[in-house]
């Protein structure tokens, strides 16, 4: 169901998983087929019926996500894939970003995962996998690495372009940064302006 150029985190079939070993799989290396496993298995449990379509149970898992978006305070999104992929209708803003990386940053597991550089697991099915988080910001090896920097996610399609959503603590506050419509490397460039124009005030 992902698109060919998608990233992965390269599930396979018979693969036996937590949902926070997903949300690592989906966080980290961005994989889009671990967003379509937790819609689909999240989907169902909503409805309480596993005989529904993976394309039934996606659409429920959307109607959620567009119903939980509004209750935080976003107000000028709509959400149609769950990998967040070029969709007929999707849209976001910057603003609505930020609104969604502080309720992140606020549940204990997401902020915890979304903050690892890297993430090494094993799997119920005896599966053993390290995954690298594509945040540069995160990374001690990069230029572009600010040890104030606690998350969140990055993201590329081809009417978005590179984006990051990134939060930083600077004196005892948390800022969240969305650059957005930019390239791989300068959105790391242009978040780190940010915040060391944040640093110097």
């Amino acid at each position: 169901m992902i698109h060919s150029d998608s990233s992965t985190a390269w599930l396979m079939k018979g693969d036996t998983l937590t949902v926070r070993q997903l949300l690592i799989a989906l966080m980290l290396p961005s994989g889009n087929d671990a967003a379509y496993t937790l819609a689909v298995n999240t989907g169902k449990t909503i409805a309480g019926d596993n005989s529904l379509s993976n394309q039934q149970a996606i659409q429920i898992f959307m109607d959620k996500v567009n119903e939980k978006a509004k209750a935080i305070g976003v107000t000028d999104s709509n959400f149609v894939v769950p990998d967040g992929y070029d969709a007929e209708g999707q849209y976001t803003t910057a603003y609505d970003l930020a609104i969604i990386a502080k309720a992140c940053l606020e549940d204990p597991i997401i902020s915890e995962i979304v903050a690892s550089n890297t993430s090494y697991e094993r799997w119920p099915n005896g599966r053993e996998v390290t995954y690298n988080n594509f945040n540069e910001l995160l990374n001690p090896n990069s230029p572009y690495y600010r040890p104030e920097v606690i998350g969140l996610k990055t993201g590329t399609s081809s009417l978005g372009g590179a984006c990051v959503v990134s939060a930083a603590v600077i004196d005892g506050e948390t800022y969240i940064c969305v650059v957005m419509g930019s390239t791989k490397e300068s959105r790391f460039q242009d978040s780190v302006a940010i915040l060391d124009k944040i640093k110097a005030r």
